[in-house]
């Protein structure tokens, strides 16, 4: 099958060219996933049972940066600002970051094996920081 831009081929377009067009569509996806997985969970205040971990995904570096579970005790905008700051103290270049949430400790490893897993399906390692937002 050819690739097509709004339902007409690829052709004339350069090899150096649809490789761009590809990459884009890829890394739209790859955003559109973050975007799936953080919208997924209600963004409600995280009651005592609730825990969090972080991500940023640099699809330049080919990296894929996460944190330590962690309970969820502040508000979602508090603890995403602070994985920020604290990326950016690191000298971390990433293009998408997020700090989805779970019932509990197995609900935030799990969806945090999964993450590791297609992120690693597309290319990027795994690195996890030891990181927890202050209280």
């Amino acid at each position: 099958m050819k690739p097509v831009v709004r339902g007409k081929p690829l052709i004339g377009m350069s090899a150096r060219m649809k490789h761009f067009h590809r990459r884009g569509r890829r890394k739209l996806a790859t955003i559109a996933l973050f975007l799936l997985c953080a919208l997924v969970q209600p963004a409600l205040p995280a009651s005592a049972a609730d825990w969090r971990f972080c991500y940023a995904g640099s699809g330049n570096d080919r990296r894929f940066y996460v944190s330590q579970p962690f309970p969820a005790g502040g508000s979602l905008d508090v603890i995403e600002r602070q994985w920020g700051v604290w990326l950016r103290r690191q000298a971390l270049r990433y293009e998408t970051t997020g700090c989805p949430r779970g019932a509990d400790r197995a609900a935030v490893e799990a969806s945090l094996r999964s993450a590791i897993r297609y992120n690693a399906g597309q290319g990027r390692s795994a690195v996890e920081l030891d990181w927890q937002p202050a209280p």
